[in-house]
């Protein structure tokens, strides 16, 4: 990589002639000069091995040692709340996931990253759309989190297949049927999501498409509903035009079947583009395109993805901002991308042909201001509550349920658990 310079409009300043660093945490002239060491807690994914490419250059151009800790997925969560409990300052930097905002938002466990994100240039919040702006925002209005990675679900599907049937992405979802219906007629599978594991990323997405909600403004239920029952049938309706084993598909099966098998669409987080740039993954490349997901009742964007922030207790806060800014600021918009990375929002960078070229997803990550953007639910108990909806899920699908029924005892079942949110 290229020698770290002072870009036009720069945060991080830094005095390379001499061989120290000034950087600002807040404006461009605050003038702290960085020193010590950054402890980094990461999860394993395509965005934290790009964050990991640009620590050399980061250490070589202000003299901060940069340590790295890896926790998968599962026990990340935990982990961190534990590490923040005990106020140790055993991190500086933590990634993690947008349903973990909310529990973070509550406890302080992060540092509301405001005054920093609004005096930068060069981190540039105005790159973003207003949507995408909030990604990091708790109720509060505090930023605690920055954009990693943005992730709407969208619709992927076979060129091939599609231009032999004569069909178009589905507008509808009467439409995504009709196309899963003519596309195993041909001998293909229809369509896949995920029923296995994740199944309440499908979930909750399909019942706020189909005008319905997880819980209202008090914090009732409200997953009985005509519209939540209807979204969970027509879930189980899906199964019949999917692949064999798609009543097991994790999200990363889901897109490994579709990139792997005979399957006309699928819907997926645009996350998971990287895998299709993987030969070793991908036996279809060429032939799959993708489009905005089908609308309902609701024109839903249901947008996932990565945050990262500065924890509370963090030992050097300043060199932390100082690191961030430098990844995921403007500068290295597109380095980052290229490093493998799953796409951060930026206005520049969506709208960027060069990029489009070898990410054509790229448009999708342009939410129009129409659409009604929904984030993973931001309350404290909703590991408890993915859970019991999953296994609800799961009985319908399975046969062991009917809808309505499933979603009757499922709505019973959260309101003891939304009792324990702190309110």
């Amino acid at each position: 990589m290229a020698k770290l310079k002072r870009a036009q409009g720069i945060a991080l300043v830094c005095v390379l002639a001499l061989g120290l660093s000034a950087c600002s945490s807040s404006s461009e002239d605050s003038g702290k000069e960085l020193s010590g060491e950054l402890n980094l807690f990461l999860i394993p994914s395509p965005s934290s091995t790009s964050i990991q490419s640009f620590i050399p250059e980061f250490e070589a151009n202000t003299g901060v040692k940069v340590n790295v800790s890896e926790t998968p997925y599962g026990e990340a969560h935990q982990k961190q709340l534990l590490s923040y409990k005990q106020k140790a300052g055993a991190y500086d930097i933590a990634q993690f996931d947008n349903s973990f905002l909310a529990p973070f938002c509550q406890s302080k466990a992060m540092t509301a990253l405001n005054d920093w994100v609004s005096g930068s240039k060069e981190y540039g919040i105005d790159d973003f759309d207003k949507g995408q702006q909030d990604y990091g925002k708790c109720a509060s209005g505090d930023t605690y989190g920055l954009t990693l990675s943005t992730e709407p679900m969208i619709q992927w599907y076979r060129t091939d297949i599609y231009e032999k049937l004569g069909l178009k992405p589905a507008t509808t979802w009467d439409e995504w049927y009709s196309n899963a219906k003519k596309v195993q007629a041909s001998g293909a599978s229809g369509q896949l999501i995920g029923f296995g594991p994740n199944v309440s990323w499908w979930w909750m997405t399909m019942v706020w498409s189909f005008g319905g909600k997880l819980y209202d403004e008090n914090l009732n239920p409200t997953v009985n509903s005509a519209e939540a029952v209807a979204a969970v049938e027509y879930m189980k309706k899906l199964l019949a035009v999917s692949p064999k084993g798609a009543i097991t598909a994790n999200g990363d099966e889901v897109t490994s079947k579709f990139l792997g098998e005979e399957i006309g669409a699928m819907l997926n987080y645009s996350g998971y583009y990287g895998m299709a740039l993987d030969p070793a993954i991908n036996k279809h490349a060429g032939k799959f395109a993708t489009a905005p997901m089908p609308k309902g009742a609701s024109d839903i964007t249901h947008l996932a993805g990565w945050n990262i922030g500065i924890p509370s207790d963090a030992k050097n806060p300043d060199a932390a901002w100082a690191f961030l800014e430098f990844v995921l600021g403007k500068s290295n918009a597109k380095k980052y991308l290229e490093s493998g990375a799953a796409a951060i929002g930026r206005t520049s960078i969506i709208s960027d042909s060069s990029l489009q070229e070898k990410n054509p997803y790229l448009p999708q990550l342009a939410i129009p201001s129409s659409s009604r953007i929904e984030r993973y639910p931001q309350i404290a108990v909703w590991p408890e509550f993915e859970v019991a909806a999953i296994d609800a899920v799961s009985k319908v699908l399975t046969g062991k349920s009917a809808a309505k029924a499933a979603m009757d005892a499922l709505n019973e079942k959260l309101k003891s658990i939304l009792a324990n949110e702190p309110r």
